[in-house]
């Protein structure tokens, strides 16, 4: 309650602060220091958390770059809009919190990192002055769809330095590092253990950690080239990632909560410093920028602002996956935009119901890792989830997003990525 007060009087008493969405491509919560992680990797992250108000149970609603970013700056689920995969792009009818910003007279600025957010792919570059998503960047040979977190912040750094003082500005700014293709930086050696070492899977798992490092390092020397004071900054991953867990590599195609559970912080003049356990998700990004500037919710929004009416012990979240491929073929690519979810879930009181390929029951308070599926002993349950799920799904009909054109270039850059079949 006293940080509803606190954040309530500060928005009143400060004119047009400064806003920020700092985030990461493919970060699982549970790989920072903050969410439990016991080694170094997110010295700057843990920091942040600090300062400001940590949401411990975050999760998005579809595991995949567009779907999530679309819903980040929409406020609407990425069904409601149709960008539900990658290679879509969003449709120019709905409304984008950049735009309300620009229209209050705020600066904005965006950073880019991940080659399916380009403006041009993505219709995501709407409302924003300077949407710099201008790389290319290749390792062995082969093109990679992403630049470094080194090159992210040099180029925040760039804008933070050109831009007008004396008016406010909202910021994007996303880094890219933590997705595959994991690298290890020898300096970002978490574990400590040579790479050559440690069996394959343990493998993986040190580079991904080395990323983080990587990327939590540069994020530093961003944090420290921001305003000091009358600036917010909102902390958040689009998805998560899995390690191997549930036989799985990669992200967009189940949604267990290592693909699902994110990190989400917000930090800023007013916000009272602790944690929060109520449910959130990726949903009430867009709304709590909104209120930070200043600004309602836009009609229609299905998120809320979690600052002002934090969510309750009951609250239900849907979740859901397309499949995380973008078909090489126009045709098919046309054919498959329309194509229902593969997989259905949601989580309601701490039970989560997955279905898709049979049914999926857990407790999430007793088995975070999900190892044990309850749905045979608790068909009661079962049942009941179905039945919102279901409920939900005839609620809300599928929007219509328009088909990305890509180039030979996109091609290769998502094939890369991992995002192309």
């Amino acid at each position: 309650m006293n940080i509803i007060c606190c954040f309530a009087v500060l928005v009143g008493a400060f004119t047009a602060p400064n806003v920020v969405l700092l985030s990461v491509d493919t970060l699982r919560a549970d790989y920072l220091g903050c969410y439990g992680y016991p080694h170094p990797s997110s010295p700057v992250l843990d920091a942040l958390a600090k300062e400001g108000l940590l949401f411990e149970d975050c999760v998005c609603e579809v595991p995949l770059t567009l779907p999530s970013f679309g819903c980040m700056l929409s406020g609407l689920y990425p069904r409601t809009t149709g960008t539900t995969k990658n290679g879509l792009r969003m449709s120019p009818t709905t409304p984008l919190i950049t735009e309300v910003f620009k229209k209050a007279g705020y600066q904005t600025f965006c950073v880019q990192s991940n080659w399916p957010l380009k403006g041009r792919l993505s219709g995501l570059d709407r409302g924003f002055d300077v949407y710099n998503d201008e790389f290319e960047q290749k390792r062995w040979g082969f093109m990679l769809g992403e630049r470094n977190a080194e090159q992210v912040t040099e180029a925040g750094l760039d804008i933070l330095g050109r831009r007008d003082p004396a008016k406010p500005f909202f910021l994007w700014i996303h880094y890219s590092d933590p997705h595959a293709p994991y690298e290890m930086h020898k300096k970002f050696n978490v574990l400590g253990e040579s790479p050559g070492s440690l069996e394959p899977r343990e493998r993986v798992r040190a580079k991904y950690a080395s990323e983080v490092a990587f990327t939590d390092y540069h994020i530093g020397r961003f944090l420290a080239a921001l305003p000091g004071e009358n600036t917010f900054v909102v902390f958040v991953a689009d998805h998560g990632e899995s390690l191997f867990e549930h036989n799985y590599l990669g992200h967009g195609r189940r949604i267990f909560q290592t693909n699902l559970h994110v990190p989400f912080i917000v930090r800023g003049p007013g916000i009272a410093p602790g944690r929060s356990k109520s449910p959130v998700c990726v949903l009430d990004v867009a709304p709590t920028l909104l209120g930070l500037g200043g600004f309602p919710p836009l009609p229609g929004m299905e998120g809320r602002n979690v600052l002002i009416a934090p969510p309750g012990p009951s609250t239900v979240r849907y979740v859901e996956t397309y499949g995380g491929a973008v078909p090489r073929l126009p045709l098919l690519r046309a054919l498959l935009r329309n194509r229902g979810p593969q997989k259905r879930g949601i989580i309601d009181e701490g039970w989560k119901l997955i279905i898709g390929g049979g049914a999926h029951l857990f407790y999430l308070p007793d088995d975070p890792k999900e190892l044990h599926n309850l749905a045979r002993k608790h068909p009661e349950r079962v049942a009941a989830l179905r039945k919102m799920i279901d409920q939900w799904d005839k609620a809300h009909p599928r929007g219509k997003a328009c088909e990305s054109k890509l180039s030979a270039e996109d091609v290769e850059a998502l094939r890369g990525l991992g995002y192309l079949y």
